[in-house]
């Protein structure tokens, strides 16, 4: 295929996407948007909203909602952001090797990392931390690239600052800076002073993030929500270090059962490396590919989806570059191993399904079928922890029975109530999982009594206990709530149940309540 035509298929590919921006936004993201409006009205994340995700995640979504305040926010980031992957692995791998590695490497990207292909559409997995580490750290080798011919010191800084802002989104991104180092080394642009201004550039983000919450006197916050608890919550899918070891190894090959762009990139290792003595430049994509898998693995041994996002671009990358070698050999060898991977594609991906979520956005957006069917396929409130439809209405119930002014509470993980309902919560705590873990329980502040503090002060006009979200990781937020004598005990005395949302204890504040 010529270039244009893979430019024009990459286009399409990038099209298709478009039905998914009246998608709502996933449980994860309600978390992300809500301590977004929180800096958007001057507060800090972690000292007025806890999340355990790095800073960056939520000054992106309080621009995101600055520019569009509605769940569109996500899917229309989700896509202007794979648009700019795509874009940055043309131009990488036309660098690399050729203009169509390059080209490849782009329409394999457009196709395979379709959300779509995913469960409930995709939801869990637009706009996450790893969406944004991907494009960040596709961005730093383009420079790295450039600066072997272009402004080599403002293309190296340039670089660093782009592997300091993945950090900055997720701590286990500084894996990335080595491959950049190593990357380095093979181009022949390892020296004392490029290090310096790599190293320069990876702090000068950071740098920023630490000044602004110095200014804020919330530095000891940030450290306990983001490596403290990080560190302990990636712990608990781990027995040991030879298990996270073990891990590390093994869920490449699992993952690519089950997602044709591992399949493909992971089969592309396999060829750069048995080809890299002719070109050890090829060893760059394998080197990406292995740090995203470190990255991958220091989260944890959960498979969340999201956490895989991060590998696309380099694994589109090794795909193309080893079709390229491959394509390149004998017309029989050619032909044999296209059909292998169509073959392999199709039975890894399953494009009814991408096919069929993808249609369905697209009937909702034509006004083919009503709000509530096109959330109801968004999460089973009856037996998951996420449900589009049950956010939606908690937040329709908390905005018609309570004063813009009101404080709320969730205790569950549905932030995206917040939102909708353009209600603050009553506590910094805002979802529940943090204080049902005991993450640091007895100190000022934190766990039950530190909610309780909250709670007190602010007295929220509705509070509102998510039935199924924990179990079995941990235990359900409403039954802890309610098992938990302090809570229940403060609840019963201001509070009287209500009927409301499907899904959610409810209760509202007494008009006689102090």
């Amino acid at each position: 295929m010529t270039n244009r035509v893979l430019l024009a298929l990459t286009c399409v590919l990038l099209v298709v996407r478009l039905p998914s921006l009246v998608q709502p936004m996933g449980a994860d993201e309600g978390l992300y948007a809500y301590v977004g409006d929180r800096v958007l009205e001057g507060g800090l994340p972690y000292r007025d909203a806890w999340d355990q995700k790095p800073p960056a995640i939520h000054v992106t979504y309080a621009i995101m909602r600055a520019v569009l305040p509605r769940d569109a926010a996500v899917p229309a980031a989700d896509l202007l952001v794979a648009a700019l992957v795509a874009a940055l692995l043309w131009r990488l791998g036309g660098m690399l090797a050729e203009p169509r590695v390059g080209a490849w490497s782009a329409m394999l990207f457009a196709l395979l990392s379709n959300p779509a292909f995913a469960r409930l559409g995709g939801v869990a997995v637009r706009a996450q931390c790893e969406t944004f580490i991907g494009a960040a750290v596709t961005g730093a080798f383009v420079f790295l690239l450039r600066s072997r011919s272009d402004r080599p010191a403002a293309s190296v800084f340039a670089a660093g600052a782009l592997l300091g802002v993945a950090f900055t989104f997720k701590y286990n991104a500084a894996a990335y800076a080595l491959a950049g180092v190593f990357a380095m080394w093979l181009w022949k642009i390892l020296n004392p002073r490029a290090l310096v201004l790599l190293a320069a550039g990876f702090l000068a983000p950071v740098a920023v993030f630490l000044i602004w919450f110095l200014a804020g006197r919330a530095v000891h916050e940030l450290y306990d929500a983001t490596i403290v608890y990080n560190v302990h919550y990636s712990g608990e899918t781990y027995q040991g270090p030879w298990h996270a070891l073990a891990y590390l190894f093994t869920f490449p090959v699992r993952h690519a059962r089950v997602d044709a762009l591992w399949l493909l990139g992971g089969a592309g290792c396999s060829v750069l490396l048995l080809t890299a003595r002719r070109d050890p430049r090829r060893l760059f994509a394998v080197a990406w590919v292995a740090a995203a898998c470190l990255t991958i693995a220091i989260n944890g041994s959960r498979d969340l989806p999201q956490y895989f996002v991060q590998g696309a671009p380099a694994l589109a990358l090794a795909a193309a570059w080893a079709g390229r070698i491959v394509f390149t050999r004998t017309y029989a060898l050619s032909w044999l191993a296209a059909a292998a991977v169509i073959v392999g594609v199709w039975r890894v991906d399953d494009f009814p399904k991408l096919w069929d979520n993808t249609w369905r956005d697209a009937q909702y957006a034509f006004g083919r079928v009503t709000r509530e069917e096109h959330l109801a396929r968004f999460g089973d409130r009856a037996t998951r922890k996420y449900s589009a439809l049950a956010m939606d209405e908690l937040g329709a119930f908390m905005r018609s029975h309570s004063e813009p002014n009101d404080t709320v509470y969730v205790f569950g993980f549905s932030s995206g109530a917040y939102v909708t309902a353009d209600r603050a919560s009553a506590s910094r705590f805002f979802w529940s999982r943090p204080v049902i873990v005991g993450f640091k329980d007895g100190e000022p502040g934190y766990g039950v009594a530190g909610l309780l503090t909250d709670l007190s002060a602010k007295r929220p006009a509705i509070v509102a206990l998510q039935q199924r979200d924990w179990y079995p990781d941990v235990d359900d937020s409403a039954h802890f709530f309610m098992a938990t004598p302090a809570l229940a005990s403060w609840l019963r005395a201001s509070y009287t149940p209500t009927t409301g949302p499907e899904g959610f204890d409810l209760w509202v504040r007494r008009a006689d309540a102090r």
